[in-house]
């Protein structure tokens, strides 16, 4: 969407730094319907982003419909990676980046957060993953346990690992209307800038060890499993494929 675009197996934002979202910017736009609508789900993701400012967005699914009725204070479903939100939360020498989840907006604690933890990540070991560097990241919601957990690993160096666990919104509350890879679903927060090499789509809930596997063959690269499992990826050619391992 706008001026984003595939080359070379990834999705290059083309936004510039700090640019609002009343700006025309590139994001990638999906069917509200890839994510499973109950039990299980693991969300995995290989970017790189840049000065992207404030509350920008790796990934956001919502009940934005086409803009008319985007999220607020008071209403408004989403489940969305943050890469930069402000310091000072539950951890306040990281909390850089989060994953959010809500069914009534942001206001009036409707809205929690898993943040990230691991000190030394991101800008100015604050947690902000815009400073340039190539992370992996995975969301796992598990149905039967009632969790979300964020896992967050810095590519060059392999620091990182879970972040934080907390009591996940079940899947069969949400009901998504737009899904986006690379912008927010609030007008008033910056486009993401920079590239993603890998978004990744799993209707289970992949275990500690899977992920770090998942982490290490890297991008590109589909560990074989027993069983059978849905699977959307961007990769290679860059568009997005239904795969079973």
């Amino acid at each position: 969407m706008g001026p984003a675009t595939v080359s070379g197996g990834q999705l290059r934002l083309n936004n510039p730094d700090f640019s609002p979202s009343s700006f025309v910017g590139g994001w990638l736009s999906l069917p509200a319907s890839i994510l499973p609508s109950s039990g299980s789900v693991t969300i995995e993701q290989w970017f790189t982003f840049t000065g992207s400012g404030f509350y920008t967005e790796a990934w956001a699914f919502s009940d934005r419909d086409g803009g008319a009725n985007p999220p607020g204070a008071t209403s408004g479903q989403y489940l969305m990676h943050t890469i930069s939100n402000p310091q000072g939360g539950p951890v306040p020498e990281a909390g850089g980046s989060s994953v959010a989840q809500s069914l009534a907006g942001y206001g009036d604690g409707a809205e929690t957060r898993a943040y990230s933890t691991t000190l030394g990540l991101g800008f100015d070991g604050g947690g902000y993953l815009d400073d340039g560097q190539t992370y992996f990241s995975a969301v796992v919601i598990d149905g039967d346990a009632g969790t979300l957990s964020y896992y967050v690993y810095r590519v060059s160096d392999s620091l990182g690992g879970l972040q934080s666990t907390i009591p996940a919104i079940p899947l069969s509350s949400y009901s998504f209307t737009e899904a986006f890879i690379g912008r927010s679903p609030f007008d008033g927060d910056n486009w993401t800038s920079g590239f993603v090499d890998e978004f990744r789509i799993f209707n289970e809930a992949r275990t500690p060890e899977q992920i770090f596997a998942d982490f290490q063959a890297g991008p590109d690269t589909i560990i074989p499993e027993p069983g059978t499992l849905s699977l959307l990826g961007l990769a290679g050619v860059g568009l997005l494929s239904r795969r079973r391992s």
